[in-house]
């Protein structure tokens, strides 16, 4: 039917849809041509995430899972394009997997063998010299991994682990986009950008407020556990609590051992778990963060629920134990060792 059919048949339904129709995007609207450069391909995959996730109920609990599934898939897609597109600007060739092989050609066409997302990230950080901090690096690599998962393999994971890690890769690539990229636009270009960037920050608005209005709920029943609760490895909040051995997530509900936190956590060589002093299983997770002292590590036990201050390795008998001042082996090892020069 044409535009006159419509118009003979039903001039005011007519009108709205052109009124309709006008306020779709060039790209949204039928016939248009593929034009999707960097910064506004990027735009798209983070609007296509603001789609799924960031409707107008009250609750976030009613995102289905296919909504978060292309979401991860078009926020990777998203971090991917503008990342990459920052690392382009410094010198074309970073942008390929083995920079010395790098030709121009390739990156014409697009059949590049490109970076990863972990060395983008370490390009744009080492090379580029931007201050992605490290909690934004890895939650750009649990991005990663999830989207991997989702593509090649499948995934089952929680929702709500799913939604918050969503949540705080798309926070950080709004700052991304404001702070590295629209700034150095042409005034032209940065203007085509104001209304899909008023949109993004208004979704992201109301995705981190369902985030906020879900841990102010749990705010009570957290609070009697502050010195046992801490973030949790699969969503990132401050609400896993590790008591009597039920170590359940209350924001995201995962449970996770200690060998599941001790995996799962960036801590270098901290990352280790050994007998606790206080039930005597092998639970004790050394240097942890917890709610009641976020900057104070501390050994939590994953199977009693208490903590220990941060307990020295016997250079004798490799056990944990308690210094009272520098002492460098605990104290039946020192006793052994008097005895022995005493006979």
């Amino acid at each position: 039917m044409t535009a006159q059919d419509w118009a003979a048949n039903d001039p005011e339904e007519f009108v709205e849809r052109e009124e309709l129709y006008a306020r779709l995007r060039p790209v949204e609207q039928r016939g248009s041509e593929v034009d999707f450069p960097p910064i506004a391909n990027g735009l798209d995959y983070l609007l296509s995430v603001i789609t799924c996730l960031a409707d107008e109920d009250e609750e976030w609990e009613w995102v289905s899972a296919r909504d978060l599934k292309y979401a991860v898939l078009h926020l990777q897609a998203a971090a991917e394009v503008l990342l990459k597109y920052r690392l382009q600007q410094e010198h074309w060739t970073l942008v390929f997997a083995e920079p010395g092989k790098a030709r121009q050609e390739e990156l014409a066409d697009g059949s590049l063998a490109s970076c990863t997302p972990a060395q983008t990230v370490d390009r744009l950080r080492r090379i580029v010299g931007l201050p992605i901090g490290d909690k934004d690096a890895a939650a750009l690599a649990k991005l990663a991994k999830t989207r991997n998962a989702l593509q090649h393999y499948g995934l089952t994971d929680r929702a709500r682990a799913v939604e918050a890690r969503t949540a705080e890769v798309l926070e950080f690539l709004v700052r991304f986009l404001d702070e590295q990229l629209l700034p150095v636009l042409p005034d032209e270009d940065r203007q085509r950008t104001t209304e899909d960037m008023r949109i993004i920050r208004s979704g992201l608005s109301r995705i981190q407020g369902f985030v906020t209005r879900r841990m102010q709920r749990l705010r009570a029943e957290l609070e009697s556990h502050r010195n046992c609760t801490v973030a949790c490895p699969h969503c990132d909040q401050w609400a896993l609590v590790v008591a009597d051995g039920n170590n359940k997530c209350r924001f995201c509900t995962v449970r996770t051992d200690e060998l599941d936190y001790v995996l799962r956590r960036d801590t270098g060589s901290n990352a280790a778990y050994r007998r606790c002093l206080g039930c005597d299983n092998h639970t004790l997770v050394c240097g942890v963060l917890t709610a009641a002292a976020p900057d104070v590590p501390v050994d939590l036990c994953f199977s009693c629920g208490k903590t220990f201050p941060p307990l020295k390795t016997c250079l004798r008998c490799n056990r944990r134990f308690q210094p009272h001042d520098s002492e460098t082996v605990c104290a039946a090892c020192l006793t052994d060792r008097v005895a022995k020069e005493d006979q």
